[in-house]
């Protein structure tokens, strides 16, 4: 390879160092302000280093704007400028540079570890990365002028970001009562519990995220620590599971420091790192507050490669545009933008058009609600005999049916399945289930890819779905012994173990049967 190709492909995989290009702004302060991007150097609170891009808004002599500040997901970088490819490619970045062309300050900065900031990934810990948004915000304050302000060194300002930079602002809103609106896009409430379901790690996307780490630049210092490597094995320890936990929404609701920001979160269904689950717990926690807080469920989010998960675009992260919620159809940069002109310009009523909460039940249709509808029916699991060792590869998963459905509805919620005896002995008896649908022609699907290992005891919750269901649908579970996201997890027991108890179902609604299109 050429050595500039090279190069190229460096800056490419881990972004690249700001150099400060702060223009003199006391030279204009009374003319007109163009839009323009530019790099900058801040300094986090401990004295390192963050790289960062402002994007400056076209604004008149004396307007002001609000600010926006951006943070990237794991693996990824800032929004480098106009042409940039985590702007290009990137559901934040894209909703970041709209924001800008919409009249607002943005600054997109590489947390620590990343792109072209100094230090080491502490996996959002509250005193580096949650620290680093506020010294963002300081910076802003400082430096950058017609800000809207709230006060002294405190300009109205809002969050954006997926994933990891999800993650940051939910807990920056905990800590940082300046921070007045957040769109917290595809990202966890519970990290330990998101990652390895009853301590079993999700190997297909450890890999995912172990290979963007390591493409990208992140310094392996605390993941090579025995702690972290053993969980390679399929199993998360103790240690890391605490840690993680930590770091979480969950602890911090747990202790009653809930987020001071308004909030829009937008989680996806076949996102199987980070389920619709996470985000209605981010939703029920914040709603103990007196913010306003909505939900949008749409159909993307992380989306493991194939054959781990249908193609669908992007890897490992990607989403469709537009939802539908009831009659009415939000394209969902829209609906950020107008999340942001009532919260940050406080425009009473700008946001009308995003429903307290829409889940998508598919590309074409979805619901409207105000909250989630009770769950379903109860009904028995039929004793069942599976052989761990070899269902799910060396032989066919076992598709339980447990309801047929009659009339066109929408499913919505988990299903919770409760074991009246054990699976075995020990934990050698680990099953994965899935709630899944069995058309009139027979044709088998499970919703939305989602899988949990299932408790060898007692009751396990299975990540919430949604669905359209048609009449003749039968409504069952699928089991088998191996499932590809856990791929180092299952028990290659080969005696068979009997699966008996109950199961209580997701909540299943009237819905209008959809209308043939005219050829």
């Amino acid at each position: 390879m050429r050595l500039p190709a090279l190069l190229c492909l460096v800056l490419l995989l881990s972004g690249c160092a700001a150099r400060d290009q702060l223009p003199d702004y006391a030279a204009n302060r009374a003319q007109d302000l163009p839009a323009t991007s530019y790099d900058a150097v801040i300094l986090a609170r401990d004295g390192t280093r963050l790289s960062a891009t402002v994007f400056q808004p076209a604004l008149k002599a004396g307007e002001t704007a609000p600010l926006i500040v951006h943070t990237h997901g794991w693996g990824g970088w800032r929004v480098t400028g106009p042409d940039g490819f985590y702007g290009k490619t990137m559901m934040s970045g894209r909703a970041a540079l709209k924001a800008w062309k919409a009249g607002y300050w943005v600054v997109s900065y590489d947390q620590r570890g990343w792109g072209g900031s100094d230090g080491r990934i502490e996996m959002m810990d509250p005193r580096f990365e949650v620290n680093d948004a506020s010294a963002v915000i300081d910076w802003a304050a400082q430096h950058l002028p017609r800000l809207r302000m709230d006060g002294s060194n405190d300009p109205r300002v809002g969050m954006l970001g997926e994933s990891y930079g999800g993650a940051v602002q939910l807990l920056a809103a905990a800590e940082d009562k300046r921070i007045d609106a957040i769109v917290p896009i595809a990202t966890w409430y519970d990290l330990s519990d998101a990652l390895a379901p009853d301590g079993q790690l999700k190997i297909g996307w450890g890999g995912v995220l172990l290979s963007l780490g390591i493409a990208t630049g992140y310094d392996l210092g605390k993941f090579a620590q025995a702690d972290y490597l053993q969980t390679a094995s399929g199993r998360m320890t103790a240690p890391v599971q605490a840690e993680l936990a930590d770091h979480s929404l969950a602890r911090y609701c747990a202790e009653g420091r809930r987020p001071h920001a308004d909030a829009l979160l937008i989680q996806g269904l076949r996102d199987t790192l980070f389920p619709l689950d996470q985000g209605l717990q981010i939703r029920q926690c914040l709603r103990q507050g007196d913010t306003d807080v909505r939900l949008l469920g749409m159909q993307g989010g992380h989306i493991l490669p194939p054959p781990l998960q249908a193609w669908s675009g992007l890897p490992p992260f990607n989403n469709e545009p537009v939802i539908h919620c009831g009659e009415r159809a939000i394209n969902l940069y829209q609906g950020i933008l107008a999340w942001y002109e009532e919260k940050l310009r406080q425009r009473p009523g700008a946001a009308d058009s995003v429903p307290s909460l829409c889940i998508s039940l598919d590309l074409d249709q979805g619901l409207a609600l105000d909250d989630l509808p009770p769950p379903g029916p109860q009904v028995a699991l039929p004793a069942t005999r599976i052989r761990p060792g070899t269902s799910g590869w060396l032989q066919p998963s076992t598709f339980i049916p447990l309801k047929r459905i009659d009339e066109s509805s929408a499913l919505l919620g988990s299903a919770e399945v409760r074991l009246t005896e054990p699976l075995g002995q020990g934990k050698d008896a680990l099953l994965f289930a899935s709630l899944a649908v069995r058309d009139a022609k027979g044709s088998t699907r499970i919703l939305d890819e989602q899988v949990k290992p299932l408790m060898n005891s007692g009751s396990t919750k299975l990540n919430a779905v949604s669905a359209s269901l048609a009449p003749g649908d039968e409504l069952g579970l699928l089991v088998r012994g191996f499932s590809g996201q856990y791929l180092f997890n299952s028990s290659w027991r080969l005696s068979a173990v009997d699966l008996q108890g109950e199961v209580q179902l997701p909540a299943l609604l009237p819905l209008a049967p959809r209308v043939a299109s005219r050829p």
